[in-house]
Parts: C-alpha cells; structure tokens; sequence
C-alpha cells in the first residue's frame, strides 16, 4: 500500500474530524493519512486543484448536488484525488432515496462511500483498494514537478538542479522556476539575462496561462525554459504559495518536466512546493554541519508526510578528501543515499561562465555519469543505486550499486 496518503476532510462536524483522526491514529503502522480539515468547499477544490490530494473525505448532509458539483469539477484536476462521501443512514429519507442519492454522486465521480459512524474495518478496505499499488501515473498531458531542497546555501543544490534541467531537455520541453526567491541564480548558471521574473508571474497571476508564461521565460539554447527569481526582496515578497501554486498548475500542462530550485528555508512557500512535487531531491554536500541540518530536514519531511517513494538524497561531493565518506553520511542521516555525484573542477569553472556542463555530459566522466542518473530518476523515478548506512547491529557497510545509467537519448 501507499505509505503516505495525502488526505483532506471536508467537513464542519469536529465528531467526524475526531473520527477521522482516530482511524489515522489506529492505522499509523500500515500507512501514514496526513490529513487537512477543510469547512469550505472552494478551499477544498482549490488545495486538490494546485497541490497533490490522493483522498478526500467529504461530509454528506442534504445538499447532495455541491457534493456533486465538487466531484465533477476535481476530475479534471492535475492529479484528481479519490472522492469519498461520508454520510449518515438516519439523515435520509429511507434505502430508496439513499441509493438514489448515490447513483447521483457515483455518476460524478464519487468513489465510494463509508456509513458513520467510521469503521476501522472499512475504511481499511476502502485504502487498500485505492492504494494497493505505487502512485497512479499522471496523465500523459500533465508534466512532472521535480524540486530540489536543501538545509543550507552552498551545497551545489542550484548547480545540480540546473544541469539536471538541461539533462533532461533531451527528451522533452523543461521549465526551471527558481523559486530561490532571496537568491535565485539559474538565470546566471545560464548566462541568461532575464527579462522577466516570478515578480512578473505574480502581478498576472490572475490571467497567467502557457501562453504568458512563456513569454516571461527566458529560453537558453539547450532548449530549456527559465522563469527566474525576483531581483530583489520586495518584489520577492508578493511572490507567495498561491503564486507558486499557480505557476506550476500551468507550467505542468505547458512541459514535460518542471524542475523548481528553492531557497533553504522550510516556508510555506517550500511546503507549497513539496506538496506538488513529483520528486524531491534532498541535496547537501559531506561536511558534518551540512549532514546534521540535513538529518533534521529529512526528518522534518517525514514528519510533514513526504512519502519517500517521492524523495530523494543526492550528495554532492564538494570536499575530495577531506569530507565525510558517503558511508558515513549515509550512517549519520540514518537514511539510504541515493544519488553521489563527484567533485569536479570543470563543473566550478562552468558554474563562473554560465555554460552548463550537462550540455556535453560525456566530457565530464564520473561527474556527467552521476548527473544523468539524477536526471533519469527526476524523469522515470527510478534510483540509480543506493548506499546503506551502516547497520547497527554488525556494524558492516552494505554498498549496494544497480547498473551504471545509460545517458540520456
């Protein structure tokens, strides 16, 4: 089953919340529900419209017909959640009217439906028939969200995040938002200068669609796209979650993948960002400080319910010989690395001339090698290979290496 389930209860009954919560309580050890309560139902669909809801719980009273309504509307949705009326049998008029009210709901989307009071039993059912297998694929219209985070600046993050943009515009149309608000630098790992930025996206928010958000990306000549960061904090401040939101609900629909740099700060507008990515990647480099506030980063993305089938931990070596082994790190972040990606002297030098050095990954050996297995996860979602932390028990380090990547077609 799903690990984490991403959950929103529309409701105004604090008795069903509490219900809701016991259940999720009863069912930790299965799968995690992170569920957010809701008393609005535009506030509903506009949280599974811009960000990624697998299940929403829906109180169903006399109006039967907003339920419907809302059920209709979330099937266009990105990444549409499964819908699920909550109801009691007494509030209705007899079977007959019930089963009426149901075909009228099923016809609009709804799923399923649970009796009150919840039953542990069915509400386990109803989870394993939804979320028995991995993460539904997303439509083949709708492009995925690849972001990049990190606990601290200087870790390599943005140059990762950029060259992994321009891996993967290989084999389909990119975007780069760089929603490193205080000190976006795509633009300058491009030698790009932007005309327009997310400052821009925001004051148009209300009309922004592919068409104009294309016109505020600059275009490098690897093919990818770059909305770049405001130039300064006070346009960077009216540039918040509902912007970003936006962004990405219209860029997804525009490329085939939208690769967001992020400033190292765990706001709301990173939390927006975590919730509509496909795929995280958690980077920092191997000294000690930079693995300690990355530990606590990673445990704070558990605790805010990013399923790690959605996330990622590359560490870039920055310090040859004198940083911690990957072993090490591993051991230290008590968490699998995914992704080590060398030192490299000519990915420094690229980095002060604004020519990515993705554009010709076969120069750069270990380094290019390492870099399309993190473009080829961001694409396909599968981990090149993986070192374990040394185990506790008898102390042996397990390396454990799949097949080195093809490059990218």
């Amino acid at each position: 089953m799903q690990s984490t389930i991403q959950t929103v209860l529309l409701t105004r009954d604090p008795g069903l919340e509490a219900e809701v919560a016991s259940f999720a309580e009863d069912l930790q050890d299965e799968v995690r529900l992170v569920v957010h309560v809701e008393e609005d139902d535009r506030r509903a669909i506009a949280r599974a419209q811009e960000r990624r809801v697998d299940l929403l719980l829906v109180e169903l009273g006399e109006d039967v017909a907003s339920v419907a309504r809302l059920s209709a509307e979330l099937q266009g949705a990105d990444h549409p959640p499964v819908i699920v009326a909550v109801y009691r049998a007494q509030e209705f008029d007899g079977d007959e009217q019930l089963s009426t009210r149901f075909v009228e709901l099923i016809r609009a989307g709804v799923r399923d439906f649970l009796s009150r009071p919840l039953s542990t039993s069915e509400l386990r059912g109803l989870l394993r028939r939804e979320f028995a297998g991995d993460d539904a694929p997303s439509p083949s219209n709708i492009g995925r969200v690849v972001s990049f985070v990190g606990s601290k600046g200087g870790v390599g993050k943005s140059t990762i995040s950029v060259n992994t943009a321009v891996a993967l515009a290989r084999s389909g149309s990119v975007l780069i938002v760089d929603a490193s608000l205080q000190h976006g630098v795509a633009s300058d790992l491009l030698d790009i200068q932007p005309e327009s930025t997310l400052a821009d996206a925001a004051r148009e928010v209300d009309r922004l669609d592919a068409s104009l958000l294309a016109s505020l990306a600059g275009h490098h000549t690897s093919g990818v796209h770059v909305l770049a960061a405001p130039s300064n904090a006070i346009e960077a401040a009216g540039v918040g979650e509902s912007v970003l939101a936006r962004v990405v609900s219209v860029a997804r629909r525009a490329y085939d993948y939208v690769v967001i740099d992020t400033f190292p700060l765990l706001d709301s507008v990173t939390l927006a960002i975590l919730d509509m990515s496909d795929m995280t990647f958690v980077v920092l480099n191997d000294s000690l400080p930079t693995v300690t506030g990355s530990a606590g980063l990673l445990e704070v993305l558990d605790r805010l319910g990013v399923d790690r089938t959605r996330s990622r931990v590359v560490l870039n070596r920055t310090h040859p010989g004198r940083g911690l082994s990957p072993v090490d790190v591993a051991t230290r972040l008590d968490r699998d690395i995914d992704h080590v990606v060398p030192y490299s002297s000519g990915v420094l030098q690229a980095a002060n001339t604004g020519k990515p050095p993705a554009a010709g990954l076969g120069r750069l050996g270990r380094w290019g090698r390492a870099l399309n297995g993190v473009a080829r996860d961001a694409a396909e979602g599968k981990a090149a290979g993986r070192i374990a932390r040394v185990d506790s028990n008898d102390g042996d380090a397990v390396l454990a290496r799949a097949q080195e990547p093809e490059p990218i077609p």
